[in-house]
């Protein structure tokens, strides 16, 4: 089972139920946090991986197939780093089932919100990336106390692990 903390703005826009107190994520990845949040006229959705700040972007579109589609954009990326079939057919399995929230982890809330930064400069300078472009330039930004490491590089550590 995988927890989706979301942020406020996010839970809102959800016609899911959102939970107060969720049971920690059996995945091995761990919890995700969400956010929304505008490209100009066009609602985006940022999911950041707690433990690792990997980050996928996808569009709101039908917010009830959010996580399809998440999941979707989650297994592009991870192949994209060089993760095995395998590992990533576990992973996405054990993330079928999703339990959301309304508890953020601050530091993940700082995170996505630099990550919308640079998502919105990268899209400015090239409107001909994808979103799975976008989230794999994610994978490596500098990210943590004084940018010491990337996503992608926590994730690589995590192999065994996974």
């Amino acid at each position: 089972m995988m927890t989706l903390n979301c942020t406020k703005k996010f839970a809102k826009r959800l016609p899911f139920s959102v939970v107060q107190n969720s049971p920690l994520s059996s995945n091995k990845l761990g919890p995700w946090c969400a956010n929304s949040f505008n490209i100009g006229r066009f609602p985006m959705i940022i999911l950041t991986n707690e433990r690792t700040l990997l980050s996928v972007v996808i569009p709101i579109k039908e917010v009830r197939s959010f996580h399809d589609r998440f999941l979707s954009s989650l297994e592009f990326l991870l192949h994209s780093i060089a993760l095995s079939s395998q590992d990533i057919r576990a992973e996405l399995e054990e993330m079928k089932v999703i339990q959301i929230t309304q508890n953020t982890n601050r530091k993940s809330l700082g995170s996505m919100n630099d990550f919308v930064h640079h998502v919105r400069a990268m899209l400015y300078y090239d409107q001909n990336l994808t979103l799975e472009e976008v989230s794999f330039r994610l994978s490596g930004i500098p990210c943590g106390k004084n940018g010491t490491t990337v996503p992608f590089s926590r994730k690589i550590s995590m192999r065994d692990k996974i």
